[in-house]
């Protein structure tokens, strides 16, 4: 029986801990550098998990960020710094403008979209493959236990994922410098160093493929019934119905392009909800407009997911999550509300063959 949400966290985790540097100061070695990709996969698990490989002190990464309910692991095997200088800047971008007087009910807003995604046209079908491009920024704070060394700063990455029916795929991560970097430039300096990082994965035999949380055309277009399909492959209960719907659109999002008509479906699940604020009218990090929708989660740290939707057919553009309080000491110089994560939804296409493009 396959494990989606395991293996979306997993992905995660790979993406942002691929190349911590846990000693500085060994031979670069690329059997070592892939070693460690392998020991972060084998060490992942499930948000509010605990991962075996904590105990292995060589580095303990404290992720803030991406879902922000993933628990750090360790890559176990040294690798060197050999990146170039990461650029120190300004703190952290601002979370999208989303004054709280100007909060409301989202219900009425999220059924006239409903309705525009509705009389929205079908993707073009070219082919049974599953692309979705993104472009992603993460906020990451990494600290070497034994030095004492710790940095943190932004992680921005170009990601193009292609999905096959046969569970066979591609994850192609374009990495650009670090940004907005404090503390010890080594621990994120080192981070996805080699460029462009292509992963291939297989046919789903021994876990190895890359899956689809909900199977392409399963979704219902039934509210109730799509609703317990989301629920059931977000993979962890929030502690809001509301917040556990975004966690898992956030997967939907950025797996496949979504039917009009199941997007349709979504908003009027998301309407039936009160906790589902709507936040006025914004524009993302690509400079589009669209109606901004927001959840509040509470735990260790208080988060708001929001989701941005193009106000013309309904369908989803950006997304990010922003911690608003939390029970951990902030690196110095940065302040909240903070940006843990963001995903602009670039591009999504039904293509022929594994790397196509539409």
């Amino acid at each position: 029986m396959k494990d989606t949400a395991f293996n979306d966290d997993v992905a995660a985790v790979r993406r942002l801990f691929a190349g911590h540097d846990p000693a500085a100061g060994y031979p670069e070695d690329a059997a070592a550098r892939e070693l460690s990709r392998i020991e972060v996969i084998a060490a992942g698990h499930r948000p509010g998990g605990t991962s075996p490989a904590r105990s292995r002190r060589l580095l303990r990464p404290a992720l803030i960020g991406v879902a922000a309910a993933l628990t750090a692991v360790a890559v176990v095997v040294p690798v060197s710094l050999q990146s170039g200088r990461p650029a120190h800047a300004e703190p952290p971008p601002a979370p999208l403008d989303v004054p709280a007087s100007e909060r409301t009910g989202g219900r009425e807003y999220l059924l006239d979209l409903a309705r525009a995604a509705a009389a929205a046209e079908p993707p073009a079908r070219d082919g049974d493959v599953a692309y979705v491009r993104t472009s992603e920024w993460t906020f990451t704070y990494s600290q070497d236990v034994d030095s004492g060394r710790a940095g943190w700063g932004i992680l921005p990455e170009e990601r193009s994922v292609w999905r096959a029916p046969d569970e066979s795929g591609v994850e192609l991560s374009v990495p650009r410098e670090p940004e907005h970097v404090g503390g010890d430039e080594g621990p994120l300096g080192f981070l996805f160093g080699d460029g462009t990082e292509r992963f291939e994965w297989g046919d789903g035999e021994g876990g190895d493929g890359m899956f689809f949380t909900w199977e392409p055309d399963t979704l219902s277009t039934d509210p109730k019934e799509l609703e317990e399909q989301l629920v059931d492959g977000a993979g962890f209960d929030a502690d809001t119905p509301e917040a556990t719907l975004f966690y898992a659109l956030q997967s939907l999002y950025t797996e496949a392009p979504v039917d009009p008509r199941v997007q349709s479906a979504v908003l009027r699940v998301l309407a039936g909800h009160e906790g589902v604020l709507y936040a006025g009218p914004s524009e993302d990090r690509y400079g589009r407009e669209g109606e901004l929708f927001l959840v509040e989660e509470e735990g260790e740290e208080t988060l708001e997911r929001r989701i941005m939707f193009d106000a013309d057919t309904g369908m989803p553009l950006y997304f990010e999550v922003v911690a608003v309080e939390s029970e951990y000491e902030q690196p110095e110089g940065v302040e909240l509300p903070l940006v843990n994560h963001y995903s602009v939804i670039v591009e999504t296409a039904w293509v022929a063959e594994v790397e196509d493009r539409p």
